[in-house]
Order: structure tokens, then C-alpha cells, then sequence
């Protein structure tokens, strides 16, 4: 008999049906909709659209600009709301330009003449000193050793440590060797007349004199001299350093040279 005419016919002692059963009992049947869960686009494109806000809203609350005049210049600096900060020698201003129209705040180390718009509150912040304004025009010199607000115009707001002053025009407040002075009728000319490249001294330390020659020509200057030298005098920031020197030490018997 050839192989391939051979019939052959299994025979099982369960039906079918039995057999399924029992080799898959412990497989439970999901409905085909928990299988595939699907989620909407809209949702997906929400949850991307909020995560992209909020990365935004977090970088605008902290970015920040700033600006430095380097010794020897003097920076112009104009800010979102048109006010104008002319920053001296060695001097930098920080502000939040995308949270401006909200808080007007900046903080100071250095010397800088604002022209402030009107509007909501402008703040300047140095170290733990801060001067408060809506609009105005004043100068601050905010160096290691001291602090000092001059009022233009308008009216200034000054808080240092636990004392708020306010100064009105031509007055001056100054905090040195933590002591508090403040001065009326000031010639407030001579505070701003560096804005104009002019530098006017009236009794001040031959040392502080010195430091501020040394920014405004971005040199060093060596000289051996006695502490309690005050000056008074003025220089133009266009007369050539070693001259302005010269006249200064003039006056001391003091020669002073260049690095």
C-alpha cells in the first residue's frame, strides 16, 4: 500500500472544546476598547501648549539685563518705560526687562544719574539701601566704603537699614562709617557734574580722590601719603591723567605716578 493513501484518524478521549478550555483558563478576555486606549489630540496638544507657557512665564520672571560702564566710561542706558540712567565709571545696573511694566526695579553697584518717567513705583536697590520714586531725577553713588543719594527734582524715598528718610530738592543724604548725615541747599550741580566729564571735590579724602582719578582713566595709581589728606579742586576727565596727578598732588607736596 503506498504511504500516501494511508488514512490515519487521531482519536481523543476530550472533545475540543474541553481542550481550549483547559489550556486556556487562566487567560481573561479584555474587551478590545480596554485594549486600546486612546487619547484625544486636543489633549495632547494642551498639555505641550501649558508646559510651554509655564517654561515661558519662568524664564521671563527671571532673565535679567545688565549693563556695565567699564573704568574708564561712562555708559548712557535707556530703559523699557523711556526712564534714563547714565551709569559713571566702574559702575553696572541690573533690571527685568519682561516684568518692567509690572516692577520698576533695578539694583546699583556704583554711581549712576537717573531721569526717571512717571509712573509706578521705581525702585533702586543697593546692597541694603533702596530709594524709592514715581518720578524724578537723582544721582546715587553706591561704592564699598559709602552711599549717597542726591535729590534733583521731584522727591526721593531713602531707606537705609532701619531709617526711611525723604529728600526733596537739592538735599543730599549720605551714610559713611555707619553714620547718617544729611545735607540741605546743596549745590547739586557738583554731584552730577561728572555727566559732563567735570569732577568737583569739597573736603573729600585725598584717598576717595584718588580712587575716582583711577576709575575714570581705568590706571592704577602709586603714591605713599598720610591718611586725613582732604582735597578740594576739580579736574576734566579730557585733561591727560598724569596732569590732573600733577595738580593734585601739587597742593600736597606729593608726587604721584602711573602704573
Amino acid at each position: 500500500m503506498k504511504p500516501e493513501k494511508i488514512k490515519i484518524i487521531p482519536r481523543w478521549s476530550k472533545s475540543k472544546e474541553d481542550i481550549w478550555k483547559e489550556a486556556f483558563a487562566d487567560l481573561e478576555d479584555v474587551p478590545l476598547s480596554k485594549k486600546i486606549r486612546h487619547i484625544p489630540f486636543g489633549k495632547y496638544a494642551a498639555v505641550i501648549l501649558l508646559a510651554i507657557i509655564l517654561t515661558g512665564t519662568i524664564i521671563s520672571q527671571s532673565y535679567s539685563v545688565t549693563q556695565i560702564a567699564e573704568r574708564g566710561s561712562h555708559l548712557l542706558v535707556t530703559l523699557p518705560d523711556g526712564s534714563r540712567v547714565n551709569l559713571n565709571a566702574d559702575s553696572r545696573l541690573t533690571y527685568k526687562p519682561y516684568r518692567w511694566f509690572v516692577s520698576r526695579n533695578v539694583e546699583l553697584e556704583g554711581e549712576a544719574f537717573f531721569e526717571v518717567k512717571q509712573g509706578k513705583r521705581f525702585s533702586v536697590k543697593s546692597n541694603q539701601n533702596k530709594v524709592n520714586v514715581l518720578g524724578t531725577s537723582f544721582n546715587v553713588f553706591s561704592r564699598p566704603d559709602k552711599y549717597r543719594v542726591t535729590c534733583l527734582t521731584g522727591k526721593v524715598q531713602v531707606a537705609t537699614l532701619d531709617k526711611v528718610t525723604t529728600l526733596d530738592p537739592n538735599m543730599q543724604l549720605t551714610y559713611h562709617d555707619s553714620k547718617l548725615t544729611i545735607e540741605e541747599n546743596i549745590h547739586t550741580s557738583q554731584s552730577v557734574a561728572w555727566i559732563e566729564n567735570k569732577f568737583v571735590f569739597e573736603g573729600v579724602p585725598l584717598v576717595e580722590v584718588i580712587s575716582e582719578v583711577e576709575r575714570q582713566y581705568n590706571i592704577r595709581v602709586k603714591a605713599d601719603f598720610p591718611t586725613g589728606y582732604v582735597y578740594t579742586g576739580n579736574f576734566s576727565r579730557i585733561t591727560k591723567p598724569d596732569e590732573v596727578l600733577k595738580s593734585i598732588g601739587k597742593h600736597f607736596g606729593i608726587k604721584f605716578s602711573i602704573e
